[in-house]
């Protein structure tokens, strides 16, 4: 799958300090902002990756942040969870409908 252009992080990163400033967060909102504005950066540190066969090949990999509202963190977990859902699919065309229905039809339903 391609790099998308711009990602959440960026957007954060340039406009989360006005957007804070200007808007009312809930602490578990604010925590999340932040940990996907640093998500693997520098800020949660990082790791040497090398290759134990003698190639010589030597990468920097920062840390991810793990939080689950992270797109970064949680890319992979949602295209398992895509997956698993599109295995349980009939090999037929499929629709989305709804429906209004009576009140008074809400016992049989929910």
């Amino acid at each position: 799958m391609p790099r998308p252009a711009l990602e959440v992080a960026q957007i954060f990163r340039h406009h989360g300090p006005d957007y804070r400033e200007n808007h009312r967060l809930s602490p578990e909102q604010h925590k999340a902002m932040r940990n996907i504005e640093r998500c693997r950066t520098a800020h949660l540190g990082g790791h040497v990756d090398f290759c134990s066969h003698g190639c010589g090949y030597l990468a920097i990999s920062y840390n991810s942040c793990r939080n689950r509202h992270c797109p970064k963190c949680q890319s992979l977990q949602q295209a398992k969870w895509l997956e698993a859902r599109l295995e349980r699919l009939l090999p037929t065309r499929y629709f989305h409908l709804v429906v209004t229905l009576p009140h008074e039809l809400n016992p049989l339903v929910f």
